[in-house]
Formats: structure tokens, sequence, C-alpha cells
């Protein structure tokens, strides 16, 4: 059997399913595998204030990775533990270097989201149209990102972009790139802007550290291209069956799709049921 004693999942396209729910069977899964002491991170590319209420079922799940990395949260004492963000001179660069491009973009701070004005009233136009009551009900809308950030002064989780073309996309990926960003994607339209070593990977290194568990004893799940640091940091990285191609090439085990409890899956098989 694997001796896991961290594990660490990804949220949207893995721990929840299309429909954005946690199921109960996977619930039931991750208080049991809880029990035998095992630990469990949610990371995501998600703020604190985004999590699901089905959460709310697992108090056990003491951290919480947010913003790709960029920042952990200890839930238990409502406090951050660990930060890896985008320095204020820096997010206004960012600002800069992005305004020649077409595009919906949200900054992740304070542990909220907030978005211009106009983006929230046209939010369709770039993308979203599956998650239209989750994005409206979480954001908040601004007057300008460019004075927003400017008269915040403080640093920034992470941004995020959407794109009504991927050239579009593409073009802003590269400028980010050649800036010197750590740049990301959790689907085809989207690009996740973070600090220059802020990943899911570097968030889970240092929480195993804190947690004073070895690289060989944390297992990882996930689906997208902002998961492949954290699979890759892992010593047992898992895939789930709907992960694209180089995250299912990394993996040392494929699981079900999140469309049939594919976390569930493989909590029962790999650590419960120890079919390995």
């Amino acid at each position: 059997m694997l001796d896991i004693k961290l594990v660490a999942i990804d949220m949207d396209g893995t721990l929840l399913d299309p429909s954005l729910q946690i199921t109960q069977h996977t619930i039931n899964q991750l208080n049991d595998m809880m029990e035998r002491q095992i630990e469990v991170v949610v990371c995501t590319g998600r703020t604190i204030s985004e999590l699901p209420e089905e959460m709310k079922q697992m108090p056990a799940i003491k951290y919480i990775i947010t913003a790709n990395g960029g920042v952990i949260w200890d839930r238990h004492a409502l406090k951050i533990i660990y930060e890896n963000q985008i320095p204020h001179d820096k997010a206004m660069e960012i600002i800069e270097i992005l305004q020649p491009y077409d595009m919906r973009i949200e900054a992740f701070a304070m542990g909220r989201v907030f978005i211009e004005q106009n983006c929230y009233d046209h939010f369709k136009d770039y993308g979203g149209e599956n998650f239209e009551d989750f994005l409206l009900n979480s954001r908040t809308p601004i007057d300008s990102m460019y004075e927003f950030i400017k008269a915040y002064d403080k640093p920034i989780d992470k941004f995020n972009l959407f794109f009504k073309t991927v050239e579009e996309r593409k073009a802003a990926w590269d400028t980010c790139v050649a800036n010197g960003f750590t740049v990301t994607s959790s689907f085809e339209q989207n690009m996740e802007v973070n600090a220059a070593t802020a990943n899911k990977g570097m968030a889970l290194k240092a929480l195993a550290s804190h947690l004073d568990i070895e690289q060989q004893h944390v297992m990882a799940i996930g689906d997208q291209l902002n998961d492949m640091s954290m699979l890759s940091y892992a010593g047992f990285p898992v895939a789930m069956g709907n992960a694209i191609t180089p995250v299912k090439n990394i993996a040392s085990y494929i699981t079900k799709p999140n469309s049939e409890d594919g976390v569930a899956y493989a909590i029962q098989h790999l650590l419960i049921e120890g079919d390995l």
C-alpha cells in the first residue's frame, strides 16, 4: 500500500463535478481518508471566498492553497501562513503591458476577486457562460482596474484573464512570459498570471515542509496546466480521466473523470483499499 501522508487536490475539473458541486460520495471518501490521519489540502486557482458550500461539510480540511500557489490559508486559525504574491510595482507593470489586449481581467486580493464594471456587465463576451451564476455572485465590480491597483498599493495574489480568441491569449501570454511572470491556464480561453516564483508546486512544497512531510509521502491530483507543478513535485502524481494530455503524461496513475467521482475513486483504490 502507498505510504501517503498528504494529498493535494485541485478543485475545478478535479474535486468538483461538471456542475461545480462536490458529490456526497466524494465527501464521504475524503472524510474516511482524513480519519486515517492523512492530511488533505485543496489546491486551487480560486481565492478563499470562492470555496464551495460543500467545504463546510469537511471541517477537517485545515489548509487551502489558493490563487495557484500565491497564498496558503489555515482555515482553523483563519490566517495566512504562506504568501508568494505579485509585488505592487510588478502588478502595475502587468496592468500596463496587458492594456493593448482585448480581455476581461480580474485581480485576486484580500480573499476576493475584483473586476471592472464594464467586464462584469458583459462577461459572456469573453467566455464563462457555463459558470454565469458563480461568476456573477463571486466578483466585486470596480470602475477601473488600473486605478484600483494603483490605489490598493499592496501585493496582488494573482491576475485572472479571459480572451475572446486563443490567438489574443497567446499574444498576451508571450508578453507576460517575456517580462518574467509565471503564466498558466485552467481552460482554453483563460490565462492566469502569478509572481515569478509562484505556482501550486512551490506552495505544496512549502506546506509539506511546514507539516514535516517528506516529498515521497505526498500525492497530488489534478487535470490542467496549472496543476502540473504540484504533480511534478508530488511523490505520487494522479491525473484525472478528463485531464489534458501533458498532465496524464507525468502521472503515475490515471483515475476516472470528474463526472464519475474520479477523486473518490482514486482515494478508495489507492489509499483505502490499497490496490497498489
